[in-house]
């Protein structure tokens, strides 16, 4: 009888270590302003501490299928939810918006301009790893622009480095969202939206996955997105 109860504390003892541990939340990269923010917002609010990991969905997927111990994860909707990972719900975050943003000593009047003879070099992310870089191709299918920027297009990894050829002036213009967009205003020329009919709604999401939906931490991150304080967040990051 000892024996039994020993070996019933030991596997109590097992479950709870593997609810416990720090929370590791993986955002697009294209999140990670608004995700850093939400962060600190919920640490200073609760004192917990949030470890976070960005890139793109691929990198992503890849390392939670090697056990790299996510929790939470933020991206589209439609795409974690084909991405054949078990979640148990969604907390809503809000509207994805694709812009076509511009560096410093461009000029665009409106998403078609970027097949102006004067933007020479236009990035976008990777479409099967970037859900912005899927919207991008539909997009560009859909104006008929794809055959007239073709030789001057540059496909990266993420959003995050088109930004960066941006910044840099590596490139004239370039697909990301609004939320990268409006992080690094002054340092680029500015932006414009891209019809939301002319691509796939992108419904951005923190979901929860089934087999960490019981950790405490899980619990009181996931009510944290849901607050009123994370979606004033969210709104004034574009979503």
């Amino acid at each position: 009888m000892a024996r039994f109860l020993a070996t019933l504390l030991f596997v109590a003892l097992m479950a709870q270590n593997a609810l416990a541990g720090p929370l590791l939340v993986a955002a697009g990269a294209g999140y990670k302003k608004l995700v850093d923010e939400a962060a600190k917002a919920y640490e200073a609010k609760t004192g917990q501490k949030v470890e976070l990991l960005y890139g793109n969905m691929g990198q992503i997927f890849g390392q939670l299928k090697g056990g790299g111990g996510i929790d939470i994860i933020l991206g589209d909707k439609s795409y974690l939810s084909a991405s054949g990972v078990d979640f148990d719900s969604y907390v809503e975050i809000g509207q994805g918006h694709l812009v076509v943003a511009y560096a410093k000593g461009a000029t665009l009047s409106a998403p078609q301009d970027i097949a102006k003879a004067e933007i020479k070099k236009l990035a976008m992310p990777d479409p099967a790893k970037a859900i912005y870089g899927k919207a991008a191709t539909e997009y560009l299918e859909k104006s008929g622009l794809a055959d007239k920027v073709k030789d001057k297009l540059l496909v990266v990894g993420t959003v995050p480095q088109v930004t960066a050829y941006l910044v840099s002036g590596e490139v004239d213009a370039g697909f990301i969202n609004v939320t990268d967009a409006k992080g690094v205003a002054d340092k680029i020329g500015g932006m414009v939206l891209v019809d939301q009919s002319m691509y796939s709604p992108i419904r951005i999401v923190a979901g929860i996955l089934k087999e960490t939906k019981e950790k405490p931490e899980v619990k009181a991150f996931a009510a944290f997105l849901a607050s009123e304080d994370a979606k004033k967040l969210s709104a004034a990051h574009g979503l």
